[in-house]
């Protein structure tokens, strides 16, 4: 379950990464994005539904993530930031406001994708500002086994 989130999560960030920076439309990007996939090993059936999920989550609610991605960093516009950055951003803040995953699960899959395809110091940007989200709307932060 957790390497076909991961895998979900990965799918997603590249999916909205190409919507960003090429303009596609998210069925085409989606479409593009799954084509990739065909590795030996990965199995995109067994996690499409999650990426199609997390994908639309963001674009259906792109102006509204936007906003809590402003007030969280007003001094760095987020047209400025780095399109890596942007988008795991958005996907961290959606996933975050949607509450279905433990808070912590959430925040540290978003650093390990910073880590993987941000620069240097996108691990810690991301970190600090999906924190920040949490600590603004009174979400717990705590070990997914002492969410009780």
């Amino acid at each position: 379950m957790i390497d076909k989130q991961r895998r979900a999560r990965r799918a997603a960030l590249r999916t909205l990464y190409a919507i960003d920076v090429s303009g596609y439309e998210a069925r085409h990007a989606l479409e593009t994005i799954r084509a990739t996939l065909a590795e030996p090993d990965d199995h995109p059936a067994r996690y499409w539904d999650l990426v199609v999920a997390r994908v639309h989550a963001v674009i259906d609610n792109l102006a509204g993530i936007d906003e809590e991605i402003r007030i969280l960093s007003p001094r760095w516009r987020i047209e400025r930031m780095a399109a890596v950055d942007r988008n795991l951003l958005r996907l961290g803040v959606s996933e975050l406001l949607e509450g279905e995953t433990a808070p912590l699960v959430v925040i540290n899959a978003c650093v390990e994708l910073a880590k993987e395809f941000g620069d240097k110091g996108t691990p810690g940007f991301i970190n600090g500002l999906l924190d920040q989200l949490c600590q603004n709307r009174d979400i717990t932060i705590a070990a997914p086994d002492e969410q009780g």
